[in-house]
């Protein structure tokens, strides 16, 4: 998937790292700010994760730009 960025999403005690597309950190995000409740279709390049949404403590973003190579700059 082009553009992946990192999250990980935490559940009691738990987390799941997982990689998937701006727009899907955006809507997942957008779901459990709105308040939404049952299970949620998160379609990544390895396929799908279904959450349930009541059950999700946090989803941390990955700032950092992944780099491959010894260069600088």
């Amino acid at each position: 998937m082009a553009g992946e960025q990192k999250i990980t999403i935490g559940f009691r005690g738990q987390t799941l790292p997982v990689r998937a597309t701006p727009d899907q950190v955006t809507e997942l995000i957008g779901a459990l700010g709105n308040g939404q409740t049952g299970w949620y279709d998160l379609k990544t390049d390895d396929g799908s994760i279904f959450l349930d949404l009541g059950k999700v403590e946090y989803v941390r973003t990955d700032a950092h730009e992944q780099r491959v190579g010894f260069g600088l700059g």
